[in-house]
């Protein structure tokens, strides 16, 4: 098969899974821009560090001894681990590993709405293909690019109407495609292949369950955003494909095509065809700065900004108030969480964190969690409805938020309204951020001397003849 370039135009008659099939199998990466390209090596250094991070949580050790009791010892590493498991267990623990401290990248659109967080489905998925086999450092950056690509124009296309959304929403369920195309790819599936392992994929989704996290019964669920049935399903896909097996013929396509099966009410297949391989969306990839929910960082931001202009240490502070939206309110100002997944999801918990400069990636250990300081300060967060906020959440699902600070000598400061999170397009982490951001996090696992060394390797991950065998040299 001939590989197209990004100028070759897609086959008229082609549906879009077959389009999407074709670019993901096909595609030259030397046609992959530059930036594009140094995006995905960021992405691909944030999700390994967010894993060391997670690895060692008490919630993930229970995953991995639940993974352990039923699947085989393999070749694929685990994260913070001596051992591995067979591609399919290895890409659901290390994608649970990514997502455990709510650290994890995502996606937004021009208007700021979250739409997932690929990294941990994509890239655990691609890192089973590489200690599967001998895959060069230059391959699996092509092969995350080109699943970021397709799994970004995907959950844009399936965007479902404001009625719907407030029905039935799956944050990460789409990226079991993603991450069929990340190991499906370096794996070597031609254009038919893929399109078979993405009918598993599709298939083998979970169920869009937004609406059932335990929002009003907590704790909340262990797999809140459901990325690693996503990367297990992706990378199932592409094993029962090559085990000589059929799956859904076209499974993007139609008015039975995925979206409909993952809750949405239209779909613009256009979105995701239209300049593939010319057009490229990781831009609108963001990375975390916080170990928190997503929606919660605009406000954090204006939190952070606000206690270093003004110096203000934690012991100084008398109460703080949240201005946001009122559904935020409602799910995100739990003062005493239950789970790391609650404190995730707790504005109370993170302004305390941050008051007390808490090391971002120990923000959920046990002596934090039970820290009467830290509790003691949580319980003085309230919240309040901001109408402008909550005018933004209602309209364009997008969040924002204001944070007031009364301190202990009757001083008052107050931050305007947040509406651009830090680390999306608008607010860009300053430059080594990601870097810092990766040492930090992975030296939970590896200590100071195990990331720097990491880090040096991944600086030049393009250049690795065998990325797979390099890492576990140094995980």
């Amino acid at each position: 098969m001939t590989a197209p370039s990004s100028a070759d135009p897609l086959p008229a008659e082609a549906g879009v899974t077959a389009a999407v099939s074709r670019f993901a199998a096909g595609f030259d990466g030397a046609g992959i821009p530059a930036a594009v390209r140094a995006k995905a090596r960021l992405h691909i250094m944030d999700s390994l560090g967010c894993g060391l991070a997670g690895a060692p949580t008490d919630m993930q050790k229970r995953i991995l001894a639940a993974t352990r009791a039923e699947a085989r010892p393999g070749p694929c590493r685990v994260l913070g681990e001596a051992e591995g498991f067979g591609p399919v267990a290895a890409a659901f623990v290390n994608a649970a590993a990514m997502n455990a401290l709510d650290f994890d990248d995502g996606l937004e659109d021009e208007n700021g709405r979250g739409m997932g967080h690929p990294g941990a489905s994509l890239v655990a998925a691609a890192l089973s293909a590489a200690f599967e086999r001998p895959v060069s450092g230059a391959a699996f950056v092509t092969a995350v690019a080109l699943a970021y690509e397709v799994n970004n124009r995907l959950i844009r296309a399936m965007q479902p109407s404001l009625e719907r959304f407030r029905l039935v929403y799956g944050v990460c369920q789409h990226q079991a495609i993603g991450a069929a195309i990340a190991y499906g790819r370096l794996m070597g599936l031609d254009a038919g292949g893929m399109e078979n392992a993405l009918g598993f994929a599709g298939s083998f989704a979970n169920v869009p369950s937004l609406r059932k996290y335990n929002w009003e019964r907590r704790p909340l669920v262990t797999f809140k955003d459901f990325l690693a049935p996503a990367a297990e399903a992706g990378v199932r896909g592409v094993a029962l494909h090559r085990a000589g097996l059929v799956g859904a013929r076209a499974v993007l396509d139609g008015p039975s095509g995925l979206w409909r099966m993952l809750g949405s009410d239209q779909f613009e297949p256009q979105r995701l065809t239209d300049g593939l391989g010319a057009r490229w969306t990781l831009g609108f990839n963001t990375i975390k700065p916080y170990p928190a929910c997503r929606w919660m960082h605009a406000t954090l931001g204006a939190c952070e900004a606000l206690l270093a202009d003004h110096a203000i240490p934690a012991e100084a502070i008398e109460a703080v108030t949240v201005h946001t939206d009122a559904a935020l309110l409602r799910d995100f100002m739990d003062a005493r969480p239950l789970s790391i997944n609650d404190a995730q999801f707790s504005f109370p918990y993170a302004i305390a964190a941050l008051a007390l400069r808490l090391d971002r990636p120990r923000w959920y250990e046990a002596a934090n969690m039970a820290s009467p300081e830290l509790l003691s300060l949580a319980d003085r967060v309230t919240g309040a409805v901001d109408a402008q906020a909550s005018a933004l959440m209602s309209g364009q699902r997008r969040p924002a938020g204001r944070v007031a600070i009364r301190l202990k000598d009757g001083t008052h400061h107050h931050s305007p309204l947040s509406v651009e999170a830090p680390g999306g397009v608008a607010r860009p982490l300053p430059e080594g951020a990601v870097e810092a951001k990766f040492a930090a996090n992975a030296a939970v696992a590896l200590g100071d001397e195990g990331a720097a060394g990491l880090l040096a390797l991944l600086d030049h991950i393009e250049n690795v003849p065998d990325i797979g065998a390099a890492l576990a040299a140094r995980l």
